[in-house]
């Protein structure tokens, strides 16, 4: 029964085509492969069609019109269809990969005008093949319209993964879909899932819909038989990169996904930010800290998040940089799971020569204060006395000062006895210290 319905659909849908003015292509986002929330796993594991999309394809966003996109949410509710799913087909079958663990997809839009409707959920769901269109449900996990919409922000690709692998067909071909059928569009809600596709015949079509219709139920069909573009089919592929691998192990999530590692110095002091997609089991963050960028030790410890497929920001200011005596820092993250497992980061190096560096004297002040102010580059250079009830008492511009040492004396002869705060400002660092006036 379910092969005749699918028959009965097909001989529809392929007489049922959108002309030209109906829809537009527009070129989206580029596209390098930069913005993946992670290497998939340590194992041997391939990302299907990934290279290709990064050396041949175009990114391209299509709309119809102003009701939606052709993949994703749109409301062709006159015509009384509804797009429910998106799928792309994959042929293994010249590869030894067995299982597939997860993906990456990219979506040009993923958000909604009903704050409420950002906590539902797109299913991601494999399916064998059956006849050339998708058949039995072989997997599926969901990920949150919230979690999308960041990564749309970012600039990031959606990441996915299974609770478990999935043994691929013995045939090796299959379909991944995005299962959007819990959105809306129409009706003056806005649930906006646009997913990426490359430019027309820029590849054979791959691509697949399941559609809900009033009058002749629901089935699967081949863009390439649905939408036209002035009488020429839409063959196109969608940007899903599945995950694959020829054993169970060969693709598994990472405890922690970074996204990046940052390091930077500020008012003399080393300022180090990093972040995370996903976390599992995390239980933080030593911070370690090298002279040689060989032999670390650990400075400090961040607390991690525990669990989250959210997208979580770190900081630590190492304070005591200039206590290291060395010209070059190195930093790195020690990533601890909550069972004692480590991963290591990347290592970052900072050069301490970046650092300003100053003094003030004599302290106590007599007549005239001294201020000797090491700079590592040209900077405009200016100072404030501020009085202990807050009064700004002094305040001179220097200018810009070229590298190099520089002292800049003023005269306090006439400043009444009492504490003093001194406030520099050197480029974008500022930096303070107390003096007695007797």
């Amino acid at each position: 029964m379910k092969k005749n319905l699918l028959f009965t659909a097909f001989i529809l849908f392929a007489t049922f085509t959108y002309s030209q003015q109906n829809f537009t292509a527009v070129r989206t986002k580029n596209f390098n492969g930069i913005g993946q929330r992670s290497s998939p796993g340590a194992g041997a594991c391939d990302t299907a069609n990934l290279q290709t999309a990064i050396n041949e394809w175009s990114p391209y966003l299509y709309s119809y019109g102003s009701s939606g996109y052709v993949f994703g949410t749109s409301d062709l509710s006159s015509s009384g269809i509804t797009i429910q799913q998106d799928a792309n087909f994959f042929d293994q079958s010249a590869s030894s990969n067995n299982y597939i663990s997860g993906g990456l997809a990219f979506f040009a839009f993923a958000n909604s005008n009903v704050a409420s409707h950002l906590d539902k959920n797109i299913v991601f769901k494999v399916y064998n093949n059956s006849g050339g269109v998708p058949g039995s449900l072989l997997g599926s996990v969901s990920v949150k319209l919230s979690q999308i919409h960041q990564d749309v922000l970012a600039g990031d690709l959606t990441e996915f993964w299974f609770p478990s692998p999935i043994a691929l067909p013995a045939s090796k071909t299959f379909y991944v879909s995005i299962d959007h059928s819990a959105f809306t569009w129409g009706g003056g809600t806005r649930d906006s899932i646009a997913i990426v596709a490359n430019d027309d015949d820029e590849s054979t079509n791959a691509a697949y819909q399941y559609l809900h219709t009033t009058s002749q139920g629901d089935g699967w069909i081949s863009v390439h038989d649905f939408w036209t573009n002035g009488g020429n089919p839409l063959d196109v592929n969608l940007f899903v990169f599945p995950y694959l691998s020829n054993g169970l192990d060969g693709c598994t999530p990472l405890p922690v996904t970074m996204l990046n590692f940052a390091a930077a110095i500020k008012n003399n002091d080393a300022y180090l930010t990093w972040s995370t997609a996903t976390e599992s089991n995390n239980k933080g963050f030593e911070i370690q800290r090298s002279k040689d960028g060989q032999n670390f030790s650990a400075i400090g410890f961040v607390n991690g998040a525990g669990n989250t497929h959210q997208i979580t920001n770190y900081n630590y200011t190492d304070a005591t940089l200039k206590q290291l005596g060395a010209s070059k820092a190195y930093y790195r993250l020690k990533q601890i799971d909550l069972d004692g497992k480590a991963t290591y980061s990347q290592v970052l190096p900072l050069t301490a020569a970046d650092l300003h560096s100053w003094k003030l004297y004599p302290n106590p002040v007599k007549d005239q204060v001294t201020l000797e102010l090491s700079l590592a580059q040209s900077s405009r250079v200016s100072f404030q006395v501020i009085s202990q009830d807050g009064r700004v008492v002094a305040n001179i511009d220097k200018g810009v000062l070229t590298p190099g040492t520089q002292l800049i004396s003023w005269y306090a002869k006439n400043l009444a006895s009492g504490s003093y705060l001194v406030r520099l400002t050197a480029g974008d660092d500022v930096y303070t210290q107390k003096f007695i006036k007797r």
